[in-house]
């Protein structure tokens, strides 16, 4: 059917080229440049159609033969993927079977085959660090980066591998390149802004964190993004420079405006107004923070604050308005026992922690806490069974530790360099501390101002 179609068309063709020639009989001449052609218009129009004719026979020739052509090479190129796959799979089992010697063979073998696949210059490079070979790791990432350019995938696998060397310029550089290959990378801005974290180089930090909060906002992304606000001020007021102490405190109110429980921002303010003078606006600021938060470490901060302005009765009246309050409350009559130490009321000391004694004895601070009561009285084996009971923590009186990593700490801190993380040292919940710190904060809530 399709050569009738065909044949009827070229035969029209053939009608209406001798009907045009008889219509049109008057030669026409044509200048060509090399002379001078005449014959009629419809011979000009049929020797047009055939050179048009021929052109497309001769394009379509080229078309299909290019088409040939790269036909051919993805054939080619494909059996030698395929090759390559096969040789691949035998690498990755060699390397299974704990053969890593063939596995490396198998893997070079690859990469000679296919040098632009990426994957196996990462495999072989997991299969170096994994060996404690982190140059011949690097040397294999190397060579994948000159063959494929920087890519993603190598550069961040050379930050795991110069990571876990330590090696934290060479970490800096490869997620910096990173970067400039593809800025949006979000776990390049988080490797970067951790790296930055544990250089405690803030404003960088500060910087890339507002990067990786324009792709990812979470709860954890938000909390960072305030202790890293909070390490601005507070690099701020280290400057000590009266001029920035308006604009610390600001910062920190908008902290606190955020969120109300941000521990760390309370205990700056505080530092900043006693550094200025204005005792009074601190304890208020300490105040405030426990009536929030119902952190121990207020009262702690409060207790120092009026034992250095020498009115250590202020902070006394405070904890006796409380007990008449709350007699039996367990948790503020060791803090109590624990002051009257601070202030050597030892015999008033000793009679508040023999009372906690006979009902709590498994709480380690209270054995410390007596046990440096005996020593001020002079009853040294006293002193020695009561620390052999506090063991192993008989160099603290509180069991602090993170929140999130479980992370055990001596003291309160702002940051737990364990897990890079703000406003996450608490008491653990044990003897005393078992529910009693949210009852005691209400108490102190209800009642600090009075005193």
């Amino acid at each position: 059917m399709k050569y009738k179609i065909s044949l009827l068309f070229f035969l029209l063709l053939f009608v209406a080229y001798v009907l045009l020639s008889f219509l049109n009989s008057d030669k026409v001449p044509l200048d060509v440049g090399f002379g001078r052609l005449e014959t009629t218009v419809t011979n000009y129009i049929a020797a047009a159609f055939v050179l048009g004719v021929i052109f497309s026979i001769i394009a379509s020739f080229f078309t299909d033969a290019r088409r040939g052509l790269a036909k051919w090479r993805n054939q080619r190129k494909e059996r030698r993927r395929q090759e390559a796959n096969e040789l691949f799979e035998k690498a990755k089992l060699h390397e299974m079977k704990g053969e890593p010697e063939k596995a490396e063979e198998y893997f070079n073998r690859v990469i000679r085959s296919v040098p632009d696949l990426e994957e196996p210059y990462l495999l072989l490079a997991d299969m170096h660090a994994a060996r404690g070979e982190p140059g011949k790791a690097i040397e294999a990432l190397d060579l994948g980066e000159r063959r494929l350019g920087k890519r993603e995938g190598i550069l961040l696998k050379k930050v795991k591998i110069h990571g876990a060397q330590k090696d934290l310029d060479a970490v800096e550089r490869a997620l910096l390149d990173v970067m400039r290959v593809k800025g949006s990378s979000l776990d390049a801005l988080r490797a970067l802004r951790d790296l930055y974290i544990g250089r405690k180089a803030w404003a960088q930090a500060l910087e890339t964190e507002e990067k990786v909060r324009k792709q990812i906002k979470t709860p954890e992304e938000d909390h960072r993004f305030l202790g890293l606000q909070y390490e601005s001020a507070k690099e701020r007021f280290r400057r000590d420079d009266p001029r920035l102490y308006e604009q610390v405190l600001k910062d920190l109110r908008e902290i606190t405006g955020d969120n109300k429980r941000f521990i760390p921002a309370y205990i700056l303010s505080a530092e900043v107004y006693k550094k200025t003078g204005k005792l009074n606006d601190a304890g208020r600021v300490y105040g405030r923070g426990f009536a929030k938060t119902g952190h121990i470490v207020f009262l702690r901060q409060l207790e120092d604050l009026y034992i250095d302005r020498g009115e250590p009765g202020v902070i006394l009246k405070i904890y006796r308005r409380l007990l008449e309050v709350a007699p039996r409350n367990q948790l503020l009559m060791f803090f109590y026992a624990r002051l009257c130490l601070k202030l050597e009321m030892i015999d008033e000391a000793i009679d508040v922690l023999k009372t906690l004694l006979a009902e709590e004895k498994e709480f380690r601070g209270l054995h410390r806490a007596m046990a440096e009561a005996y020593i001020h009285r002079g009853k040294f084996e006293d002193a020695v069974k009561e620390f052999s009971q506090a063991f192993p923590m008989s160099q603290v009186y509180l069991p602090f530790y993170c929140v999130k990593c479980l992370a055990v700490k001596e003291e309160w801190t702002d940051f737990c360099d364990t897990c890079y993380s703000w406003n996450t040292i608490n008491i653990r919940q044990e003897g005393l501390f078992f529910q009693e710190a949210e009852n005691l904060r209400v108490l102190y809530e209800e009642n600090w101002e009075a005193t």
